[in-house]
């Protein structure tokens, strides 16, 4: 087994890195392409599966094998971005396909900071092309960097793009599933960036009728502080209602940071666990707001069945969005305090509570790689390793108490265990299982266990049933599989809960 603190040591560093776009790069430039404008023209609104599936071209010829190491290559070549192009290849339609080769002029030498390879000038039978590309950075603390080369002249739709990693801070995985995980997140979020998830792309989104938006871009302030809000219907309609806010004037962006980072990226104090806010990546998801963010940019259709469940301040109301963290009466569950090992709110590890620099001084739990239920090598951590459940795949999510099979005495801690769900609505029941002993929950509050010390803190079971508890297909299988009763069937060539691992 590979060794924990190498693995914390790795995914530690994607804490810390931050995913830019457009940082110190010109203003993208505008390219003739020949579009099916039809949904500009015909008064008919076209159902979503009528558009086509977005056609998506990854190219690595920037990668200079005298640079990189042919590993390092091979596995962004045909482990990493394979799946992450699936994923985007099903979840996204795009409303302005090209309607020919995507080529440029002769006369055009270098595109994206590099040679233009040969394909684009013949033609590339696509809707959109990105070059990877890759150096070693030790002085920096960016994991990768993305952005747009050139844009459609007509539709501005993002038609060529880069994204360059950092060796310095990014490592294959060598079969670490969870670290293939966070690489996978990693790729999501910088290709998000290129498909118009960005600060220097908002102002070229097109409303319902195919013009140029207007009056979407707003100003706005959070715990005194100057934002951007992002007003698109498809993502406030969704914002509104999930967290129970009709006033909520839209998505706010992040307001502390660099350049790159400000306005590009969902505000961290609001969406703690999301894909696309800037710099953490360990057990995010990729949820149905960065879909609706693309599909109000006029150019896609998104499949919301491909996003990731998301929960983190779901129903809690404006208050919730608009407080600040040491004002009275700010008491939410998604927000922690004290210093005793907790559950995230995902659910899926412990950790312990604490803030970045991005949440306001707002503190919640913090994943930890060495209390996650998924890393098969947490159980060295365990409390009760004879009775917790670790690894991949295996179904255990995190519980609190103060359980011991040792001692009357012991500390609140977190604890990877079994569930099973039955029952709905106000009947909803839910069953732990700690090693052979089932314990019911039907009411939240502190239950003790035959056969040790100490108790286990039940969740609501109706609550935890309808989030943590439900089973759902990560990414929709990634494009790559089909989701049934919950779990991934992979197709042939793909393997792992969501289908993102490659197999020979």
């Amino acid at each position: 087994m590979t060794n924990n603190k190498a693995i914390g040591l790795l995914l530690t560093l994607f804490l810390i890195g931050i995913h830019v776009a457009n940082s110190k790069y010109e203003e993208p430039l505008f390219l003739d392409v020949d579009e099916d404008l039809s949904p500009m023209t015909s008064s008919r609104k076209l159902a979503s599966t009528q558009y086509p599936n977005l056609r998506i071209t990854p190219m690595y010829h920037m990668m200079n094998e005298t640079d990189t190491p042919i590993e390092f290559i091979s596995y962004i070549k045909n482990e990493l971005v394979p799946p992450v192009v699936s994923f985007f290849t099903a979840a996204l339609r795009v409303k302005y396909p090209l309607t020919s080769p995507l080529k440029l002029s002769s006369t055009t030498k270098t595109m994206c900071g590099a040679p233009v390879p040969k394909e684009l000038y013949s033609g590339v039978t696509t809707d959109y092309v990105i070059f990877f590309d890759s150096t070693e950075d030790n002085e920096g603390s960016w994991v990768a960097e993305s952005y747009s080369c050139y844009l459609s002249g007509t539709t501005k739709r993002p038609l060529i793009a880069k994204s360059v990693i950092n060796r310095a801070l990014f490592r294959p995985t060598n079969g670490n599933i969870l670290l293939q995980e966070k690489n996978v997140y990693l790729l999501l979020h910088e290709m998000t960036h290129t498909f118009g998830f960005s600060g220097s792309l908002f102002k070229h989104f097109l409303d319902e009728n195919g013009k140029t938006r207007t009056g979407h871009i707003k100003s706005g302030t959070l715990d005194g502080v100057d934002c951007v809000i992002i007003d698109v219907p498809p993502l406030t309609e969704r914002l509104r209602t999930f967290f129970g806010c009709p006033s909520l004037e839209g998505a706010y962006m992040e307001n502390s940071g660099s350049d790159a980072t400000a306005g590009g990226h969902f505000e961290r104090r609001q969406f703690v666990f999301e894909a696309m806010t800037s710099g953490l990546i360990y057990q995010q998801s990729y949820s149905q707001f960065t879909l609706a963010m693309l599909e109000g940019s006029g150019w896609y259709v998104p499949d919301y069945s491909m996003a990731d469940p998301y929960w983190f301040g779901q129903g809690q109301g404006c208050a919730f969005l608009n407080q600040s963290c040491t004002s009275t009466g700010f008491d939410y569950d998604e927000f922690c305090t004290g210093s005793s090992r907790g559950c995230t709110v995902q659910g899926r590890s412990g950790g312990f509570c604490g803030s970045d620099t991005r949440t306001g001084g707002c503190r919640f739990v913090r994943p930890n790689i060495d209390y996650d239920c998924d890393n098969e090598n947490a159980v060295d951590n365990a409390r009760i390793p004879t009775a917790e459940v670790y690894g991949r795949g295996l179904g255990s999510r995190c519980f609190t108490g103060s359980l011991s099979a040792k001692s009357s005495v012991s500390s609140s801690t977190s604890f990877c265990f079994k569930h099973a769900c039955s029952g709905s609505g106000p009947n909803t029941t839910l069953t732990v299982s700690i090693g052979k002993t089932n314990v019911t929950c039907k009411a939240p509050g502190a239950v003790k266990v035959s056969g040790y010390y100490g108790t286990i803190n039940c969740p609501d079971p109706l609550t935890f049933c309808s989030t943590i508890g439900k089973v759902a297909c990560p990414r929709g299988c990634m494009g790559r599989g089909t989701c049934v009763n919950g779990k991934c069937q992979c197709n042939a060539g793909a393997a792992g809960v969501d289908c993102g691992l490659i197999v020979n």
